[in-house]
């Protein structure tokens, strides 16, 4: 246990199950639910998701953007993980 589950993280995949799967497991610990249908316009974590879920329910979704929204998401989650280990002293 990394000391930070329930808190940042729900823990790690039990072998044999696929991420999907283990997602699914957890959903009853999850704490907060985002609402797609919500616009922030500001680069965050929180609204790239909702502009991938509002990608996904075009008729025709474009791959392309998806994937430059899932990396993009991936850099603002490392730079929050960054400034969280900052403010808590530790190293990044």
């Amino acid at each position: 246990m990394s000391g930070e589950e329930g808190l940042t993280n729900l823990g790690p995949v039990p072998e044999g199950m696929s991420f999907l799967e283990a997602t699914r497991a957890v959903a009853g610990q999850r704490k907060y639910q985002l609402n797609p249908r919500h616009e922030s316009r500001r680069l965050t974590i929180c609204e790239t998701l909702r502009e991938i879920w509002r990608e996904t329910e075009k008729p025709a979704p474009d791959l392309d953007a998806i994937r430059e929204l899932v990396m993009a998401a991936g850099d603002y989650a490392k730079r929050m993980d960054a400034r969280i280990k900052e403010l808590k002293g530790e190293p990044c």
